[in-house]
Order: C-alpha cells, then structure tokens, then sequence
C-alpha cells in the first residue's frame, strides 16, 4: 500500500521503484542505468602534462646525480686523508729513523773518505769578533700616554706618515 502524501516519516528516504517508460507502441521499456560521458578534454592538455612528468624526471636525475657526485668526492676524500695519514706516520718514522742514525762520528768519518772533506787548517780559520752590546729598551708608559692624550686625531696620522717616510 502505498502513500499519496509526499511527506516522509524519520530521517531516511525510502527506495522507489523503478518506473518503467512506455514507447510509442504502448509497451513498457526498461530503462537502462545512466553512464556517465567522459568528459571530452582534460583539464591539463597533454603537452603540459607531458612536459610536468619531464620536468619532475629531470629535476630527479640533476639530484641524483648531484648526490652521485658528493659520494664520489667524500669517497675520493676518504682515500686522500688515508694516503696523508700513512705519509705522516711514514714521515714520522723516517725523522725517528733519521735522528737515531745521526751519529757525528759516522758523519766525519763520510765526508772525509766519500766526499773528500777535511778540517780546515790554522791559517783557514778566521776569527770575526762581534761587538756584545745590550739592545733592550725599556718602554716608559707615562710618556707614551701623555703623547696619545695630548695630540689630535689629524696629528696621529702626521706623525704617523712622518714615521714612515723619512
């Protein structure tokens, strides 16, 4: 039994029949579910597109291969403060080795038969005397203060000038 009155009792409609059409002929056609049309063109065309999908390849690939570049730097770096640690300690052994061997009579004993060294005689000897004086100065604070307080900025930068040329 169905209603006439159009209201509807509680908070869910309910569900219809289908309602069937009639033709021309009078007989009842079935009416077949609505599909709906894919639009015919896209928001975005296809060269945009194509040309986002591009870019977004190009910017991957710059990245990766900046990150490619930085790995192959660190590993570069890596092996060249490995080879300059091994020169330090190879270094630092042959100064250990090299101050162990220096024995001075072993030295002589060299430049005297390989390089035809000798010590020089009495008459090659000469004597230069070096006059001892003493060149400490002693710095008087007062009068340094007094000289800065007293002179102006224009007669700092004369007698600055004046030092430096003669």
């Amino acid at each position: 039994m169905e209603r006439k009155n159009s209201y509807i009792y509680g908070s869910t409609a309910p569900s219809f029949p289908e309602r069937q059409e009639r033709n021309d002929t009078g007989r009842k056609v079935q009416k077949k579910p609505d599909i709906k049309a894919l639009p015919s063109h896209s928001h975005l065309p296809k060269s945009k597109m194509i040309f986002c999908v591009l870019f977004v390849a190009a910017v991957s690939f710059v990245l990766l291969y900046r990150y490619s570049v930085i790995a192959e730097l660190n590993y570069k770096m890596g092996n060249l403060n490995a080879e300059y640690s091994r020169l330090v300690y190879e270094n630092r052994k042959l100064e250990v080795e090299i101050a162990t061997s220096i024995n001075l009579d072993r030295v002589k004993e060299i430049a005297e038969t390989e390089l035809n060294m000798h010590s020089p005689e009495s008459y090659q000897v000469v004597e230069v005397s070096v006059p001892k004086n003493n060149y400490s100065v002693v710095v008087d604070h007062d009068y340094i203060d007094q000289t800065i307080r007293h002179a102006s900025l224009t007669e700092n930068i004369l007698n600055i000038v004046r030092a430096i040329l003669p």
